[in-house]
């Protein structure tokens, strides 16, 4: 006679789960495709903190090595040429490090430190050689004796800051210093520590040749680069004789360059348009004939953006894409945001039409491609990146197979929503892409109040993605609608560009558009709609309920309200020329007319905003003017303020700070949609 095993009941998804969440990141392939280094991240609650630690996948096996432990946040690692050591950056004691690990196992070796910030790194020059993008702290004698002494500097706010150039702050870095981020040579023998780029801008992508000879990278190095953000050229350094040249080409976004195997090519993503809007030109691989000099735009007719726009809470950020070649030099690979999902393409050398190669439904945030061998990470509504491998992709009908499996447990134990995927009809023949999340056990026969939730960007896209947040909305008993409306990515230049110099107009009829949708829908409470969203979601709400009473409440996080004063406010605002139809002062009623501020003497319903106080995206003096015009009016507000954070605090906050966030929002709905 056999026990019948019970079954274990799956809970509905709680607001303290992301802290369990261990989420894979940098992923990179030694030379002989066999290994994978990973670091994978995780929340410690009681320190409010998160760390990460290098791992290593056997991508035959699927076993798993943990190769660094503790309370450290190692990042980027990167295999040597030969595969026999694999480096990586850590901060530690008020520096960021650079550690070299030997495949066959050890101790890290510690082989660089300095006061500033690491942000890439090659190996060259038969692995005697590292080339490293760095940006230098500026100088502070008390952290330089703290960090001698052992210890971990104090941050402390100087006497004063002197500004002199528009580009200064950057949103979760804060003030930045004089210094840019440069190119360095690291000679792992000597120790020798060379600078080997100038100007007065921050170096941009740069690549290593297959013999490891030849570095390139794209430099600004025009006089005032802050008002010339796209003077971009491509410079070429000899490692060996100190040899430089310049390729002079079109002006205009360039980077994650990539070098051939066989080395007559050089590849880059970019675009010519100096005076495009925030992320609608079309960026294509463009491939540059290194004998000839002669160029080519791989796909002039692809409508697509190359890089992962997709939007989640769990630690996917948005990183430079990667392009990456077969061994023949025959195809590159890359990734594509398209109508809500992030795809890996395979396109031909001499151009084209790109193909899908990994087409699941998801989010694919990281990929890497050695010896023929590819390696991606991949996350949907029900999954929290795994790792899949395509053992050959040279092979006719090559396959991917599942090899590793993030988070496996708390899956198995939660029950996440259901998500509708639906097309919504709005004005000029547009369908608006919207994805449903349902409350457990939904029922259509059932009703709810419904959550309309915008995304910021807006040149982005909500996706098959995990989002946290939109499920644990939905385990409370709500319906959360995420829309893509005209001014997202995913859907062409034309569905993008809609908005420029026009936010307020073509992007609210869709919103409206799935209101209207919602309040036909059976199982959606009448007149129990709120709206809500952050960034330019947040701008979104505030025009919406400034706009029309249709709503029952909202939440508007991190928001844009005035865009004249968010020009000055903002670290990118030097920049809303481009956006919105030139800067204020040249198209003053344009301001006026797209601002929620104009509109808001006709917010009546409950708002509640929430802002960072560090925020150098959308400044608290945004939230704080809407506050003050709807209070002075006596109307139903609150403002709900997080010190120290960013604009990132719904992806990357303080644990504790996120969960106050969520549940400030539960409770509001909770109190003016039930």
């Amino acid at each position: 006679m056999t026990r019948k095993t019970r079954t274990q009941k799956k809970v509905p998804v709680s607001i303290h789960d992301f802290k369990k969440f261990e989420m894979p990141k940098s992923i990179s392939l030694s030379p002989d495709g066999k290994l994978a280094a990973y670091t994978r991240s995780w929340i410690d609650e009681k320190q409010n903190k998160t760390f990460a630690n290098l791992h290593i996948l056997d991508l035959t096996t699927g076993e798993t090595r943990q190769w660094t432990k503790g309370e450290h946040t190692d990042r980027s690692p990167k295999w040597s040429r030969d595969g026999r050591r694999l480096a990586f950056f850590r901060h530690e004691k008020g520096e960021d490090r650079i550690y070299c690990l030997s495949r066959d196992g050890g101790a890290a070796d510690l082989v660089w430190k300095g006061r500033g910030s690491l942000a890439g790194m090659e190996w060259a020059l038969d692995d005697a050689m590292l080339v490293v993008k760095f940006r230098k702290a500026d100088p502070d004698k008390d952290a330089e004796k703290a960090i001698a002494e052992g210890k971990d500097p104090e941050s402390k706010t100087p006497v004063a800051r002197r500004i002199t150039r528009l580009y200064y702050r950057l949103d979760g870095a804060g003030y930045l210093p004089e210094d840019r981020y440069h190119l360095y040579t690291l000679d792992l023998k000597s120790k020798t520590w060379k600078q080997i780029s100038q100007g007065h801008a921050d170096d941009g992508s740069f690549a290593i040749s297959a013999d490891g000879t030849v570095l390139a990278y794209m430099g600004n190095t025009h006089r005032d680069p802050d008002r010339n953000p796209y003077d971009n050229d491509l410079h070429f350094v000899n490692l060996k004789s100190g040899r430089r040249n310049v390729y002079e080409g079109p002006q205009g976004e360039k980077g994650s360059l990539s070098f051939s195997p066989d080395g007559k090519w050089l590849v880059y993503l970019g675009h010519h348009n100096k005076q495009d809007a925030w992320g609608v030109e079309p960026v294509h691989p463009w491939r540059i004939d290194l004998r000839s000099g002669k160029m080519k735009n791989l796909t002039p007719d692809y409508d697509r953006q190359p890089m992962d726009l997709s939007l989640g809470d769990i630690g996917f950020d948005f990183e430079e894409p990667k392009v990456c070649w077969s061994k023949d030099s025959k195809s590159l690979y890359y990734p594509v945001s398209d109508r809500g999902d992030t795809v890996v393409v395979k396109l031909a050398v001499n151009g084209g039409t790109p193909e899908k190669f990994w087409s699941a439904k998801g989010q694919a945030p990281m990929f890497d491609l050695r010896n023929n061998t590819m390696a991606l990470v991949h996350a949907d509504f029900h999954s929290l990146g795994d790792i899949h491998v395509c053992a050959d992709i040279s092979k006719r009908g090559a396959t991917f197979r599942k090899i590793l499996t993030h988070n496996q447990d708390y899956l198995k134990s939660i029950e996440t929503s259901k998500v509708m995927d639906v097309w919504v009809p709005s004005t000029d023949k547009t369908r608006v892409h919207t994805f449903v999340f349902t409350p457990p056990n939904f029922s259509p026969r059932k009703k709810y109040p419904a959550i309309i939730y915008v995304h910021g960007g807006p040149r982005t896209q909500y996706a098959r993605a995990f989002f946290h947040e939109m499920h644990f909305l939905a385990a409370n008993g709500y319906v959360v609608a995420c829309p893509n409306p005209r001014g997202s990515q995913g859907y062409g230049k034309a569905f993008a560009e809609a908005i420029v110099a026009a936010w307020g107009t073509k992007d609210w009829e869709d919103i409206e558009a799935v209101a209207d949708w919602l309040d036909a829908q059976k199982f959606v409470q009448k007149k129990h709609v709120a709206i809500c969203g952050g960034s330019y979601g947040g701008y979104m709400t505030n025009w919406a309920l400034g706009q029309t009473r249709r709503f029952r409440c909202g939440v508007t996080d991190r928001s844009v309200v005035e865009l004249k004063t968010f020009a000055g406010s903002s670290d990118i605002g030097y920049l809303d020329n481009l956006e919105f139809g030139g800067y204020y002062w040249q198209n003053p009623e344009g301001y006026e007319k797209m601002s929620p501020l104009t509109y808001a003497h006709n917010i009546k319903d409950p708002l509640l905003i929430v802002h960072s106080e560090m925020d150098q995206r959308c400044n608290i003096e945004q939230a704080e003017q809407l506050f003050v015009a709807i209070k002075v009016r006596g109307r139903t507000v609150e403002m709900l303020r997080f010190p120290e954070e960013s604009h990132g605090l719904s992806r990357g906050g303080r644990p504790d700070r996120r969960v106050v966030r969520m549940q400030a929002y539960l409770d509001w709905f909770n109190k003016y949609l039930r």
